[in-house]
């Protein structure tokens, strides 16, 4: 999928499967990722400050 861009600050994202996903430039701040899906998810440029990533699986993500 491709979120470059996005607008996801404060969303509740908890257990989503973001799997391969684009998310370059996305603003995710404070958003909610636990125990999100994020392996080899594109997060160049993002913005993830006071998000919330507690077991999220960032594996192979740049």
């Amino acid at each position: 999928a491709d979120l470059s861009r996005a607008d996801l600050s404060g969303a509740d994202l908890s257990g989503t499967c973001f799997q391969q996903a684009n998310l370059t430039n996305a603003d995710m701040i404070g958003a909610d990722l636990t125990g999100a899906n994020l392996t080899e998810v594109n997060l160049i440029g993002s913005d993830l400050t006071g998000a919330n990533l507690s077991g999220a699986d960032l594996s192979g993500a740049d």
